[in-house]
């Protein structure tokens, strides 16, 4: 929340940085639609622990996202029913300290998407956009109580709780409710998320080492040297887009909650190809999206080509600082919601089963 806001932390039975129960009820309908759409693929009537590999961020509302999911992707059937009065099963799912996650929670330093991110906020077209809407950026810096002036840059402090309390019908302060304020913050808020990864080397450096486990996956699938059929992370809305950004399949808009990146790995005529899809709506299905460069369906190896310099090789080097920049704090990695759901990336293993 921001200093200002009306909507304190009492408002929250759990208190801020919790999965609410809206949140709970989007991720359990999301683990049906997953059902649905994969019951012909993965044994959805019985959990098989060797064909599904589940990561989640470390923060506690992917956690409980992604197990809200399962219980709507994995209700136990027959022998697997524990309790008659539970239709729920464990299924276990792994994570690694935020700190040390450079993958899902995007909890390491990067020093250099810092100096990236400095630069492009610092830019022309930056610099530009603030001043022709000083008055607009005026208005919040007078009515949010923040002691820093608000800027391209740090309007996501005000964004995330507006959208948070959006999405729970909550009442907002007076000035968010003038004619045209929303609006604006939605532009804003557009534009701000368009410039963060405009650059290729900010989605290789935030979104690159998660594509490269996709990638890495993909040929151990076509090597068949494991049984793993789907590949399930748990992660932020930060890391949808930059991961989005990374695949050269953006919308540049955040990633609204509850949202699903799935890339699927298909056997055509003896070929390997991708198709990448996203479901940013629960009341629709997912969007068909084609990464630049890439023919449809696109090749695997055309995929390789297309995102190679988006792939980080020595992710630690990578990340340290070019001369003559003195790099800012940490603050752009990781914004996360005050209160909400969590946002999910599947890798799938498809053979001979495309999907509409």
């Amino acid at each position: 929340m921001y200093p200002n806001d009306i909507n304190k932390v009492d408002v929250w039975p759990d208190g801020l940085g919790w999965l609410s129960n809206i949140g709970k009820h989007q991720q359990y309908e999301l683990g049906k639609y997953l059902r649905q759409r994969y019951g012909g693929f993965i044994n959805v009537t019985r959990y098989h622990h060797e064909q599904i590999s589940i990561q989640s961020s470390a923060v506690n509302r992917c956690i409980m996202s992604v197990l809200a999911n399962l219980a709507g992707l994995f209700p136990p059937e027959g022998d697997q029913v524990w309790n008659e009065q539970l239709p729920w099963q464990p299924i276990p799912i792994s994570s690694v300290p935020k700190k040390q996650d450079n993958k899902l929670a995007l909890g390491v330093k990067c020093p250099r998407y810092d100096q990236l991110y400095d630069e492009v906020f610092a830019s022309p077209i930056a610099t530009d956009y603030e001043r022709d809407n000083k008055a607009f950026f005026d208005l919040l810096s007078n009515n949010t109580g923040w002691e820093e002036r608000s800027s391209l840059s740090n309007t996501w402090k005000v964004i995330d709780p507006v959208v948070c309390e959006r999405a729970h019908n909550m009442t907002l302060n007076d000035f968010l409710q003038k004619p045209g304020v929303l609006e604006k913050l939605d532009e804003v808020q557009h534009f701000s998320w368009q410039l963060q990864y405009s650059k290729p080397e900010s989605a290789k450096l935030m979104g690159g080492p998660l594509l490269k486990e996709f990638i890495g996956n993909m040929e151990t699938a076509i090597k068949g040297s494991d049984q793993i059929k789907l590949h399930m992370y748990s992660a932020h809305d930060s890391t949808v887009s930059a991961l989005l950004n990374a695949m050269t399949v953006s919308n540049n808009m955040q990633p609204p909650y509850a949202s699903v990146i799935m890339v699927e790995l298909h056997k055509i005529n003896n070929g390997d190809y991708i198709k990448i899809y996203f479901r940013n709506d629960s009341n629709s299905d997912a969007d068909y999206l084609v990464p630049n460069g890439c023919e449809d369906p696109c090749k695997l190896s055309t995929f390789q080509s297309v995102v190679a310099n988006r792939i980080p090789h020595n992710w630690e080097e990578e990340c340290k600082v070019h001369q003559g920049h003195n790099s800012s704090p940490s603050r752009h990695i990781y914004p996360g919601l005050t209160l909400s759901l969590s946002f999910l990336a599947i890798a799938v293993k498809l053979v001979m089963f495309c999907l509409p």
